[in-house]
């Protein structure tokens, strides 16, 4: 199937746990770290961040486990379930776990030493739009998870700021895939259209995955906040402190393990996310 079945489970009606460790591993001494699906697989995740959480875990004199969620919406749910002490999520993620579960952001990360990223939608190499998105009316579009900022909170807040509803105004129209899976689907023609964010791209033109000129950018959002690191509702205040200063504090030589073009942490508080949530009120997701 080349567009994901429509979803519309969202934080606490169906998004994706994590697998049954992270519920297991409760005892005491044990850091729970959960991550959302950065890389290709779940594998590549793990093996890409581990090095990092695992340092982080040392300097708390901590044993470390680590679990990779099938979805954003799915590292969302886990930390509101306080099956994890750290997630490492998207800014909408952690707007849900915030509003949902009184998850706390501790740090932002930082992209080329800046702390904002932007949203994008992709379109197959050689695709026709003189203005978007009236250009763009009839044309399939696939969105990523309802749990992701990029993928789908911005690009549906714009749409509908301009009077689209997307499920009626292309012609097909489908939510759920991975980042990786929607760009791929513009690359190869299977859509015309596909959101994700400019970071996930640039990380697959260096990788080889694909080049400048596979897909076309389409639109971008304006900057917004970087991914983030956040602690469960639950954490002690002395120890989400140590947390954010542990990241903060982390040296050059550490920084290295970071893929590419992550390049270190600064402490975060709620006050730059708040447009995101003013998105999710918006369009009628948050509540209360």
């Amino acid at each position: 199937m080349i567009l994901a079945r429509p979803r519309r489970a969202l934080l606490l009606g169906g998004a994706a746990l994590l697998a049954a460790p992270a519920v297991r591993a409760q005892s005491r001494g044990t850091l729970r770290v959960g991550l959302g699906p950065q890389q290709p697989t779940q594998a590549d995740t793990r093996r890409v961040w581990e090095p990092l959480y695992r340092r982080v875990a040392e300097r708390m004199a901590l044993s470390l486990s680590i679990n990779v969620a099938n979805d954003w919406a799915g590292i969302a749910t886990a930390i509101v379930n306080e099956q994890i002490d750290i997630a490492q999520m998207g800014p909408w993620g952690y707007i849900l776990a915030h509003v949902n579960g009184g998850a706390r952001i501790v740090n932002t990360m930082l992209v080329n030493g800046i702390p904002t990223y932007k949203a994008i939608i992709v379109g197959r190499p050689n695709i026709e739009i003189t203005s978007f998105p009236e250009g763009a009316r009839g044309m399939s579009m696939q969105m990523l998870d309802r749990g992701s900022t990029s993928g789908w909170l911005v690009p549906t807040h714009f749409l509908r700021g301009r009077g689209i509803e997307p499920q009626n105004f292309f012609g097909r129209y489908a939510e759920g895939a991975s980042a990786a899976a929607a760009q791929m689907a513009t690359v190869n023609g299977q859509v015309d259209l596909a959101t994700g964010w400019d970071t996930h791209r640039n990380t697959m033109i260096r990788n080889g995955t694909i080049t400048a000129t596979s897909n076309r950018v389409v639109w971008e959002s304006e900057p917004l906040p970087n991914e983030c690191v956040v602690v469960r509702r639950g954490m002690d205040d002395a120890m989400a402190q140590r947390v954010s200063a542990i990241f903060a504090e982390l040296t050059p030589t550490e920084l290295e393990s970071l893929p590419w073009p992550y390049t270190g942490f600064v402490p975060a508080t709620h006050e730059p996310y708040r447009g995101l949530e003013k998105m999710g009120r918006d369009l009628g997701v948050l509540r209360g």
